[in-house]
Protein backbone atom coordinates (compact mmCIF):
# COMPACT_ATOMS: atom_id res chain seq x y z
CA UNK A 1 0.00 0.00 0.00
CA UNK A 2 1.20 3.46 -1.01
CA UNK A 3 1.49 5.89 2.05
CA UNK A 4 1.93 9.49 1.96
CA UNK A 5 4.70 11.07 3.41
CA UNK A 6 4.69 10.12 7.11
CA UNK A 7 5.35 12.56 9.68
CA UNK A 8 7.37 12.17 13.10
CA UNK A 9 4.77 12.97 16.12
CA UNK A 10 8.47 13.40 17.60
CA UNK A 11 9.33 16.65 19.03
CA UNK A 12 13.93 15.55 18.43
CA UNK A 13 15.76 12.20 17.82
CA UNK A 14 15.85 12.54 22.13
CA UNK A 15 12.35 12.66 22.43
CA UNK A 16 11.87 9.59 20.48
CA UNK A 17 14.16 7.58 22.11
CA UNK A 18 13.13 9.10 25.60
CA UNK A 19 9.07 8.08 24.42
CA UNK A 20 10.30 4.58 23.04
CA UNK A 21 12.22 3.61 26.33
CA UNK A 22 9.24 4.75 28.52
CA UNK A 23 7.01 2.34 26.15
CA UNK A 24 9.53 -0.64 26.52
CA UNK A 25 9.02 0.16 30.44
CA UNK A 26 5.23 -0.11 30.17
CA UNK A 27 5.16 -3.47 27.66
CA UNK A 28 7.39 -5.23 30.99
CA UNK A 29 4.39 -5.26 32.44
CA UNK A 30 2.71 -7.47 30.21
CA UNK A 31 1.87 -10.86 31.24
CA UNK A 32 2.34 -12.72 28.40
CA UNK A 33 4.61 -13.58 25.62
CA UNK A 34 3.78 -10.64 22.65
CA UNK A 35 5.06 -9.60 18.96
CA UNK A 36 4.74 -5.77 18.11
CA UNK A 37 4.39 -4.96 14.17
CA UNK A 38 2.88 -2.09 11.87
CA UNK A 39 0.51 -2.13 10.25
CA UNK A 40 0.82 0.36 6.86
CA UNK A 41 -2.78 2.00 5.97
CA UNK A 42 -3.43 5.35 3.96
CA UNK A 43 -3.06 7.35 7.63
CA UNK A 44 0.09 5.86 8.49
CA UNK A 45 1.72 2.97 9.91
CA UNK A 46 -0.23 1.58 12.77
CA UNK A 47 1.85 -0.07 15.70
CA UNK A 48 0.21 -2.93 16.91
CA UNK A 49 0.99 -5.09 20.24
CA UNK A 50 -0.79 -8.67 19.54
CA UNK A 51 -0.81 -11.51 22.26
CA UNK A 52 -2.81 -14.84 22.54
CA UNK A 53 -3.10 -17.79 20.22
CA UNK A 54 -3.17 -17.39 16.35
CA UNK A 55 -5.81 -19.25 15.89
CA UNK A 56 -8.17 -17.42 18.76
CA UNK A 57 -10.96 -15.30 17.71
CA UNK A 58 -9.71 -11.40 17.29
CA UNK A 59 -10.07 -9.01 19.93
CA UNK A 60 -9.23 -5.13 18.93
CA UNK A 61 -8.27 -3.37 21.78
CA UNK A 62 -8.59 0.35 21.27
CA UNK A 63 -6.55 2.65 24.27
CA UNK A 64 -7.85 5.98 25.97
CA UNK A 65 -6.87 9.20 24.60
CA UNK A 66 -2.55 9.33 25.04
CA UNK A 67 -2.25 6.19 26.72
CA UNK A 68 -1.43 3.68 23.77
CA UNK A 69 -1.94 0.00 23.44
CA UNK A 70 0.34 -0.13 26.49
CA UNK A 71 -2.34 0.26 28.43
CA UNK A 72 -3.77 -3.16 28.04
CA UNK A 73 -1.92 -4.90 29.86
CA UNK A 74 -4.14 -6.34 32.58
CA UNK A 75 -6.69 -6.56 30.34
CA UNK A 76 -4.95 -9.21 28.17
CA UNK A 77 -4.14 -10.97 31.17
CA UNK A 78 -7.82 -12.16 30.67
CA UNK A 79 -8.36 -12.18 27.19
CA UNK A 80 -4.80 -13.80 26.19
CA UNK A 81 -5.29 -17.56 26.85
CA UNK A 82 -8.88 -17.50 24.52
CA UNK A 83 -8.51 -14.66 22.07
CA UNK A 84 -5.93 -13.16 19.69
CA UNK A 85 -5.56 -9.71 21.04
CA UNK A 86 -4.19 -6.80 19.04
CA UNK A 87 -3.55 -3.87 20.94
CA UNK A 88 -3.43 -0.76 18.12
CA UNK A 89 -2.12 2.90 18.98
CA UNK A 90 -3.87 5.46 16.69
CA UNK A 91 -2.55 6.85 14.20
CA UNK A 92 -2.11 10.78 15.14
CA UNK A 93 -1.73 10.32 19.11
CA UNK A 94 0.54 9.06 21.55
CA UNK A 95 2.07 5.72 20.63
CA UNK A 96 4.57 4.22 18.50
CA UNK A 97 2.30 4.41 15.08
CA UNK A 98 3.74 6.77 12.40
CA UNK A 99 1.25 9.20 11.20
CA UNK A 100 0.99 10.16 7.28
CA UNK A 101 -2.90 11.68 7.18
CA UNK A 102 -4.37 12.34 10.49
CA UNK A 103 -8.08 10.87 10.55
CA UNK A 104 -10.29 13.97 9.99
CA UNK A 105 -13.63 12.55 10.36
CA UNK A 106 -15.90 9.73 11.96
CA UNK A 107 -15.50 7.79 8.02
CA UNK A 108 -12.16 8.50 7.81
CA UNK A 109 -11.62 7.08 11.58
CA UNK A 110 -14.07 4.05 10.53
CA UNK A 111 -11.84 3.42 7.25
CA UNK A 112 -8.55 3.50 9.63
CA UNK A 113 -10.03 0.48 11.41
CA UNK A 114 -11.07 -1.19 7.92
CA UNK A 115 -7.52 -0.97 6.78
CA UNK A 116 -6.38 -2.44 9.98
CA UNK A 117 -8.66 -5.18 10.04
CA UNK A 118 -7.56 -6.24 6.45
CA UNK A 119 -3.72 -5.35 7.27
CA UNK A 120 -4.53 -8.05 10.43
CA UNK A 121 -6.24 -10.42 8.18
CA UNK A 122 -9.59 -10.82 9.71
CA UNK A 123 -12.37 -9.93 8.19
CA UNK A 124 -14.29 -9.65 11.57
CA UNK A 125 -13.57 -8.95 15.39
CA UNK A 126 -14.76 -7.86 18.28
CA UNK A 127 -13.71 -4.48 19.73
CA UNK A 128 -13.24 -3.76 23.11
CA UNK A 129 -12.72 0.16 23.74
CA UNK A 130 -11.41 2.32 26.73
CA UNK A 131 -12.40 6.22 26.97
CA UNK A 132 -11.27 7.63 23.31
CA UNK A 133 -11.11 4.04 22.34
CA UNK A 134 -14.87 3.36 23.35
CA UNK A 135 -16.31 6.46 21.26
CA UNK A 136 -13.92 4.95 18.15
CA UNK A 137 -15.41 1.26 18.43
CA UNK A 138 -18.57 2.91 18.53
CA UNK A 139 -18.34 4.99 15.98
CA UNK A 140 -16.54 1.69 14.06
CA UNK A 141 -20.28 -0.49 15.01
CA UNK A 142 -22.24 2.11 13.37
CA UNK A 143 -20.32 2.80 10.18
CA UNK A 144 -19.23 -0.98 9.82
CA UNK A 145 -21.55 -3.32 11.70
CA UNK A 146 -20.94 -6.58 9.19
CA UNK A 147 -17.25 -6.51 10.36
CA UNK A 148 -18.13 -5.89 14.53
CA UNK A 149 -18.44 -8.95 16.24
CA UNK A 150 -19.32 -7.44 19.66
CA UNK A 151 -18.55 -4.48 21.17
CA UNK A 152 -17.15 -3.54 24.72
CA UNK A 153 -17.18 -0.18 25.76
CA UNK A 154 -15.21 1.12 29.06
CA UNK A 155 -16.34 4.86 29.69
CA UNK A 156 -16.51 6.03 26.32
CA UNK A 157 -15.96 9.62 25.66
CA UNK A 158 -19.27 11.16 24.47
CA UNK A 159 -21.11 8.67 22.05
CA UNK A 160 -23.56 8.70 24.56
CA UNK A 161 -23.39 11.98 26.25
CA UNK A 162 -21.33 14.83 26.42
CA UNK A 163 -17.92 15.21 27.78
CA UNK A 164 -19.42 18.31 29.79
CA UNK A 165 -16.91 18.13 32.88
CA UNK A 166 -14.02 17.51 31.12
CA UNK A 167 -13.23 20.26 28.99
CA UNK A 168 -13.70 22.81 31.60
CA UNK A 169 -11.36 21.04 33.85
CA UNK A 170 -8.85 20.47 31.27
CA UNK A 171 -8.79 24.75 31.17
CA UNK A 172 -8.58 25.27 34.66
CA UNK A 173 -6.01 22.69 35.25
CA UNK A 174 -4.04 24.75 32.31
CA UNK A 175 -4.72 28.15 34.28
CA UNK A 176 -4.04 27.32 37.95
CA UNK A 177 -0.42 27.04 39.60
CA UNK A 178 1.47 23.97 41.12
CA UNK A 179 1.45 20.60 40.12
CA UNK A 180 1.85 20.14 36.45
CA UNK A 181 -0.92 20.00 34.54
CA UNK A 182 -0.78 16.18 33.73
CA UNK A 183 -0.53 15.45 37.21
CA UNK A 184 -3.21 17.88 38.13
CA UNK A 185 -5.36 15.86 35.29
CA UNK A 186 -4.76 12.30 36.19
CA UNK A 187 -5.33 12.92 40.47
CA UNK A 188 -8.37 14.01 39.23
CA UNK A 189 -9.07 11.07 37.40
CA UNK A 190 -8.03 8.50 39.15
CA UNK A 191 -8.62 9.90 42.88
CA UNK A 192 -6.38 7.87 44.95
CA UNK A 193 -7.33 4.53 43.20
CA UNK A 194 -4.50 4.38 40.98
CA UNK A 195 -0.65 5.13 41.63
CA UNK A 196 0.60 8.29 39.39
CA UNK A 197 4.08 6.70 39.90
CA UNK A 198 2.82 3.58 37.55
CA UNK A 199 5.21 2.92 34.05
CA UNK A 200 1.97 3.49 32.15
CA UNK A 201 1.09 6.79 33.53
CA UNK A 202 5.09 8.21 33.65
CA UNK A 203 5.05 7.24 29.86
CA UNK A 204 1.89 9.21 29.95
CA UNK A 205 3.98 12.43 31.08
CA UNK A 206 6.90 11.38 29.15
CA UNK A 207 4.77 11.53 26.22
CA UNK A 208 3.42 15.28 27.09
CA UNK A 209 7.23 16.46 26.59
CA UNK A 210 8.26 14.44 23.43
CA UNK A 211 5.16 14.46 21.57
CA UNK A 212 3.01 16.60 18.75
CA UNK A 213 -0.41 15.06 18.65
CA UNK A 214 -1.94 15.42 15.74
CA UNK A 215 -5.41 14.07 16.51
CA UNK A 216 -8.24 15.90 14.77
CA UNK A 217 -11.19 14.32 15.15
CA UNK A 218 -12.64 14.70 18.49
CA UNK A 219 -15.80 12.57 20.79
CA UNK A 220 -19.10 13.68 20.14
CA UNK A 221 -22.42 12.00 20.66
CA UNK A 222 -24.40 9.76 18.52
CA UNK A 223 -27.91 10.45 17.31
CA UNK A 224 -30.64 7.82 18.82
CA UNK A 225 -31.17 6.35 15.51
CA UNK A 226 -26.81 5.96 14.87
CA UNK A 227 -26.66 3.92 18.25
CA UNK A 228 -30.56 2.14 18.06
CA UNK A 229 -29.02 0.97 15.06
CA UNK A 230 -25.84 -1.13 15.96
CA UNK A 231 -26.26 -4.76 15.65
CA UNK A 232 -23.73 -6.50 17.09
CA UNK A 233 -24.17 -7.28 21.10
CA UNK A 234 -23.13 -4.75 23.64
CA UNK A 235 -21.44 -4.46 26.61
CA UNK A 236 -21.43 -0.60 28.36
CA UNK A 237 -19.28 -0.50 32.02
CA UNK A 238 -19.21 2.53 33.32
CA UNK A 239 -17.41 3.36 36.88
CA UNK A 240 -19.76 5.26 39.27
CA UNK A 241 -16.72 7.76 40.14
CA UNK A 242 -16.66 8.54 36.43
CA UNK A 243 -15.77 12.42 36.42
CA UNK A 244 -15.88 13.48 32.66
CA UNK A 245 -19.65 12.96 32.30
CA UNK A 246 -22.59 11.86 34.62
CA UNK A 247 -22.24 7.73 34.41
CA UNK A 248 -26.13 7.40 35.26
CA UNK A 249 -27.40 9.96 32.60
CA UNK A 250 -25.14 7.76 30.48
CA UNK A 251 -26.59 4.57 31.39
CA UNK A 252 -30.19 6.07 31.08
CA UNK A 253 -29.86 7.21 27.67
CA UNK A 254 -27.74 3.96 26.32
CA UNK A 255 -30.49 1.42 28.50
CA UNK A 256 -33.30 3.81 26.89
CA UNK A 257 -32.19 3.68 23.19
CA UNK A 258 -30.79 0.17 23.12
CA UNK A 259 -32.86 -2.24 25.17
CA UNK A 260 -30.85 -5.53 24.02
CA UNK A 261 -27.58 -3.92 25.17
CA UNK A 262 -25.74 -4.73 28.86
CA UNK A 263 -25.17 -2.23 30.69
CA UNK A 264 -23.75 -1.72 34.26
CA UNK A 265 -22.31 0.68 36.44
CA UNK A 266 -19.19 -0.28 38.76
CA UNK A 267 -19.25 0.48 41.88
CA UNK A 268 -16.07 2.64 43.55
CA UNK A 269 -14.57 2.59 40.30
CA UNK A 270 -13.54 5.46 37.98
CA UNK A 271 -12.90 6.54 34.11
CA UNK A 272 -10.21 4.35 33.45
CA UNK A 273 -11.62 1.48 35.28
CA UNK A 274 -9.25 -1.38 33.15
CA UNK A 275 -6.48 0.13 34.74
CA UNK A 276 -8.04 0.74 38.27
CA UNK A 277 -10.12 -2.61 38.74
CA UNK A 278 -9.04 -4.99 36.61
CA UNK A 279 -9.30 -8.31 37.99
CA UNK A 280 -13.28 -7.17 38.30
CA UNK A 281 -13.32 -5.38 34.77
CA UNK A 282 -11.57 -8.84 33.08
CA UNK A 283 -13.83 -11.24 34.45
CA UNK A 284 -17.31 -9.08 33.08
CA UNK A 285 -15.14 -8.60 29.62
CA UNK A 286 -14.22 -12.40 29.12
CA UNK A 287 -18.02 -13.44 30.19
CA UNK A 288 -19.49 -11.51 27.86
CA UNK A 289 -16.84 -11.97 24.79
CA UNK A 290 -17.19 -15.76 25.45
CA UNK A 291 -20.99 -15.46 26.30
Amino acid sequence: MLLAAQASLFRTPEAEAAYRAAYEASLRLWPTPRESFDIPTHFGLTHVVACGPRTGAPVVLLPAMALSATMWYATVTGLCSTFRCYAADFPSDFGLSIAANSPRSRSDCAAWLNELLDGLGTVTASFVGASYGGFLALNYAIAEPARVNKLVLTSPAAGFINLWRFYPRIFLSLLLPGRSFVERIMRWIFADRFPLDHPVIQQLIVGTKCLKPWIKVYPSVFADSQLAGISAPLYLLLGEKEVCYKPASAAKRARRVMPHASVEILPNAGHLLVMECPDTVNQRILAFLRG
